[in-house]
């Protein structure tokens, strides 16, 4: 099982999430776990283990393979050490990588962009999911996107939530100055929307269960979510590596992918398990994190692999970028293909005997 430092305190979500030191530590990599964690060997034996320091979320994508991971000795295996390192969402992950505290990192979609900027080169596809969404209150009168206008929505910058906001407001005829955005952390974001403070908020789950509970199901509307931008836009969650850790440490690059690759098909074929392990690592509820599931589909290795050698996978990137460019985070888009390492995920496949 799990160190205590494994392990964080028993809180609930809006605790966790309100904890700005967490995110504060993760940055700079205070809130590292146990190196031995999941080794199950002795102080000599990790010693012999390479360090790997990884950025995850408390979800269902970011966690689960590290609880996985560790609990089935698949870093191990595969002669890692990993370091997970708490955060709550992509943007600071990047300036952690950029400050070379951490070395490979789970992020959402909309984070993607500052891959595309050349800050990070995508290892490989963890879900495709439908769980970022905007939720306005009852109280605001907001039943659809067209009622946003001139309203306050509170929505953490640079995050999927904040691109399935602006992909409902274009859809409305509405732009981001028909609002008033106030740019929180996620923490601020479900405070204020649970106080009343904000009229709506661009969120995903776990943290909209949460809200969920907190306010009551009655008490809000949902706008729209992922789905409501398929099939032209697909929002794929990633494994994403510091570009100098990938050129000076290509070989652990590949060591960890085979072990994700090991934890993706274990969670897969072991659902119920994998949010049991999830919700004694991040002290999530299972409840919360088995809502999360209906919004998010786990790819396979063999399905990402295939992703990379088709295409398919450049294909969602360029509509991303799309998005980026309208909604300014991006100049202009790039070639995807110049962001994606398909190596490392097309080994760790072949690996478990894919062709």
């Amino acid at each position: 099982m799990f160190t205590k430092r494994n392990v964080l305190s028993k809180l609930s979500i809006p605790a966790i999430v309100l904890s700005l030191a967490l995110v504060a530590s993760a940055c700079g990599g205070g809130n590292a776990a146990n190196p031995s964690a999941g080794s199950g060997g002795s102080s000599g034996e990790a010693t012999k283990l390479e360090t790997v320091n990884f950025a995850y979320m408390p979800d269902m994508g970011g966690a689960t393979p590290v609880a996985v991971g560790l609990e089935k000795g698949f870093f191990k295996e595969a002669g890692i050490n990993l370091n997970p390192v708490k955060f709550l969402s992509g943007p600071p992950e990047f300036q952690a990588m950029a400050s070379g505290d951490i070395d490979i990192a789970y992020i959402g979609p909309g984070a993607t962009f500052l891959a595309a900027q050349g800050q990070g080169q995508i290892l490989g596809i963890v879900s495709l999911g439908k769980s970022d969404m905007v939720l306005a209150s009852k109280k605001s009168g907001i039943t659809d996107w067209k009622g946003l206008k001139g309203k306050t929505v509170g929505v953490p910058k640079g995050t999927s939530g904040e691109m399935v906001l602006n992909l409902g407001l274009e859809r409305a005829g509405l732009s981001p100055s028909d609002v008033n955005i106030l740019n929180m952390d996620v923490a601020g974001a479900v405070s204020a929307f649970v106080a009343g403070k904000v009229d709506a908020v661009a969120i995903w789950n776990p943290y909209s269960a949460e809200i969920e509970k907190q306010v009551g199901k009655d008490n809000f509307v949902k706008l729209g979510d992922n789905s409501s931008f398929f099939p032209d836009y697909i929002f794929p969650s990633s494994w994403v590596v510091s570009p100098k850790f990938l050129k000076e440490k290509p070989e652990l690059v590949n060591k960890f992918m085979q072990a994700i690759a090991k934890t993706t098909e274990y969670k897969i074929k072991n659902v119920d398990e994998a949010i049991k392990l999830t919700s004694q690592y991040t002290q999530v509820p299972e409840e919360n994190l088995r809502q999360e599931m209906t919004g998010l589909e786990w790819q396979s290795t063999e399905k990402v692999a295939q992703a990379f050698k088709d295409g398919s996978a450049v294909k969602w990137y360029d509509n991303l970028q799309t998005l980026f460019v309208k909604n300014g985070k991006m100049d202009k888009t790039v070639p995807s293909d110049t962001f994606i390492a398909k190596d490392p995920i097309l080994k760790a496949y072949e690996a478990l005997g894919g062709k």
